[in-house]
């Protein structure tokens, strides 16, 4: 009988520690009142405005690098450089649009981070970037720095600004899931990884929770009248 009041016991401190520590709103996420579109709507978008010269954005990359690769196939990192000025976040935006269309992320960004904080290297200078770059071994540097001197290099970098000026981004790291749940990383960023996962689950679910009621739906009144009208 003790054993079996102790069980029940845990289950319940379980139970309680896990809602606990459930993410709570206005304390570890905000809710936009406008949505942010997603690039694929039926996915789960983890969307990140970011700086390469915002040392909190390079405080929080090994942590969400780390997440990217366990990503399930349903969600993905949308990353975005914040453009704040026409020189230094321009040139560095247009060095996050060559990572980001060569897919480079994983190997390039934490040498990038690196280059500018620990070596000082002004990678936001172009003639600096293009002889960092070509030096480099982890990553193929001749393919980023073919992909930076592009013709789409500078309208991608302009995007960019275009959409942090939209959606009003005024601090680095933002990081929003799904397009309406904005990360505020109260308690650091590994918890708010976790923060982050239940908020993917979270988007994952309402994804499933509408995909299942658009099928219930008639296609039209017509069809829903003819159905009536044969039973």
């Amino acid at each position: 009988m003790l054993k079996k009041i102790i069980t029940t016991m845990v289950t319940a401190m379980a139970f309680v520690t896990g809602i606990a520590q459930a993410a709570i709103v206005k304390i570890d996420y905000d809710v936009l009142d406008k949505p942010i579109p997603q690039l694929h709507k039926d996915k789960v978008e983890v969307l990140e405005f970011f700086s390469y010269s915002c040392v909190h954005c390079s405080h929080l990359e090994p942590f969400m690098l780390k997440e990217m690769k366990s990503f399930a196939p349903d969600t993905y990192l949308r990353p975005v450089h914040v453009v704040w000025d026409d020189d230094v976040y321009f040139n560095l935006a247009r060095v996050a649009a060559a990572v980001n269309s060569t897919g480079m992320k994983l190997q390039a960004d934490p040498l990038i981070f690196d280059a500018i904080f620990n070596k000082h290297i002004e990678l936001w200078q172009p003639n600096v970037f293009n002889k960092w770059a070509v030096e480099q071994t982890a990553f193929d540097g001749q393919k980023l720095v073919k992909a930076y001197n592009s013709l789409e290099n500078s309208a991608t970098a302009t995007s960019m600004r275009k959409m942090g000026e939209k959606y009003n981004i005024t601090s680095t790291p933002t990081v929003i899931v799904g397009g309406k749940y904005v990360l505020k990383f109260p308690k650091g960023f590994a918890a708010g990884m976790k923060t982050m996962n239940e908020l993917i689950e979270k988007v994952r679910n309402e994804n499933s929770a509408h995909a299942a009621s658009t099928r219930k739906l008639p296609k039209s009144i017509g069809a829903s009248l003819a159905a009536s009208a044969n039973r």
